[in-house]
């Protein structure tokens, strides 16, 4: 099946589909987001609060398919804000409906949150600049009162 891209053109195979080369990297440690990486974030938030995302046929079929509920705890969408989660990002723009979950803003917290637990798990960990460090003062004055002055 076939759906539309954020287009409008129809994406049938992933090379149809647009791909930056940071999907295939391996991401680098950095103390903060890069310049790339909050451009992504940009494009991904105007993305989602679009009408080519609103209206998408890949995720009106995903919440058909769910029966308009959660995938987890089987809310309905009258007693949650149904979302549609992103299994994977290798279609992002023209998204396939196997390429989605509709879940409840809750579960979709919990599952994005395990998810970035185990992708940071596997990180690697880099120490920090080499910086002296003094000792904290003690918490307590242990001398005799007549010995401060």
């Amino acid at each position: 099946m076939t759906f539309p891209d954020a287009a409008g053109l129809p994406c049938d195979a992933l090379s149809d589909c647009p791909r930056s080369p940071a999907e295939d990297a391996i991401p680098a440690f950095s103390p903060g987001p890069s310049a790339s990486a909050r451009r992504e974030s940009d494009h991904y938030g105007r993305y989602i609060s679009s009408t080519a995302w609103q209206t998408s046929p890949a995720r009106l079929a995903e919440l058909r398919a769910a029966g308009h509920r959660c995938r987890l705890c089987f809310a309905s969408g009258e007693e949650a804000r149904l979302e549609v989660h992103h299994r994977t990002y290798r279609n992002f723009g023209c998204e396939l409906a196997d390429d989605l979950t509709t879940l409840c803003h809750d579960c979709h917290v919990d599952v994005t949150c395990m998810q970035r637990a185990r992708k940071y798990a596997r990180s690697p960990v880099m120490p920090p600049d080499q910086m002296p460090v003094a000792p904290p003062p003690p918490l307590f004055d242990y001398r005799f009162a007549l010995e401060i002055t």
